[in-house]
């Protein structure tokens, strides 16, 4: 039994090693980048050589001049983003209590397996073969095969924000919301559907990813008096509208993030977490979603005309049950 004992023991310690090593080789690829782009408190790291690079299928020369406009194109989205963002009173990543650390969003332009982009809310240190310095970061990863005028960086962007607010990254607020805030880049009609009537239908809400959105937009548009008011600036078709002048519920969004903000602390006393280091799986579990509707419902108090709307009115009676 001991023979046995041991040879677990070391088994273990090798599926750890693994493990570990397997770990830290994610970095290599994104370090080993050799252009770099600075735009502000964004460097965009990529290359013009090897599976990283974008797939053009021209001469060097050529692909330098190609990248470079892909590029200008991707700035240009990254800059739209962070300035409405700001414009709508969030605040930034780097500026919040968070990240007060952190000295850059890095970009890395790589070969990705199966999605478009991915943001990660550690702050983690790079040790670029060639560039100077390291400092921690926050990360977004796009994909190579990324072109204009696809959302990804926007949305990706957007999940930056979300990280400097709370730990919640349950799918139907994270990805849903962030899906959701596309649509002040996209123009033309805004889809929605009537919010949730009762427990059951609350329920499939939560159950979605990306599809949420369909839900985010419509609280949204029925929060902002300026787009559901008597001289609304959108033409509304009852599950559908179109912005005829601005963004529908820049209030609201910003309102749920510092809701999020504070709750995510009630959420942790209450569920034994170390409010500052949240494990991932924690971050995800269906456990948050009453402090998330409890926060949503503050929220909706707070900006929404609940008793002028029967449709707000019945979806925050719903909530009281959180």
């Amino acid at each position: 039994m001991k023979f046995l004992s041991k040879r677990r023991g070391l088994a273990l310690l090798a599926f750890t090693l693994a493990s570990f090593y397997a770990a830290a080789d994610w970095k290599a690829p994104r370090e080993a980048l050799d252009q770099r782009l600075v735009q502000g408190e964004f460097r965009i790291h990529y290359t013009l050589t090897g599976e990283n690079a974008f797939p053009f299928d021209v001469s060097p020369p050529q692909r330098a001049q190609q990248a470079a406009v892909q590029l200008n194109s991707l700035v240009a989205q990254i800059d739209q983003a962070s300035h409405f963002y700001s414009e709508l009173g969030l605040t930034s990543p780097l500026g919040s209590a968070r990240y007060r650390d952190v000295r850059s969003i890095d970009v890395h332009i790589i070969k990705l397996e199966g999605k478009k982009g991915s943001t990660g809310d550690a702050a983690i240190v790079y040790r670029y073969q060639y560039f100077d310095g390291s400092s921690p970061a926050l990360t977004i990863a796009l994909s190579n095969q990324w072109r204009p005028p696809n959302l990804t960086p926007n949305h990706e962007v957007f999940h930056a924000y979300q990280y400097a607010y709370t730990f919640f990254k349950n799918a139907w607020y994270l990805e849903g919301m962030a899906h959701s805030m596309e649509k002040a880049f996209k123009g033309g009609e805004v889809q929605t559907e009537v919010l949730p009537r009762d427990v059951g239908q609350l329920k499939q809400v939560l159950a979605r990813s990306y599809g949420a959105d369909l839900f985010w937009n419509r609280l949204m548009y029925l929060c902002d008096g300026a787009c559901s008011g008597s001289t609304p600036a959108t033409a509304w078709k009852g599950d559908a509208y179109t912005p005829r002048s601005q963004f529908c519920g820049g209030g609201l969004v910003r309102s749920t993030l510092e809701q999020y903000q504070m709750i995510d602390k009630e959420a942790a006393q209450a569920r034994g977490i170390a409010p500052n280091d949240w494990p991932e799986e924690e971050q995800r579990s269906e456990q948050n979603n009453p402090f998330l509707l409890r926060g949503l419902r503050r929220a909706i108090e707070s900006q929404c005309p609940v008793r002028s709307n029967p449709e707000l009115e019945n979806f925050h009676g719903l909530l009281e049950g959180y």
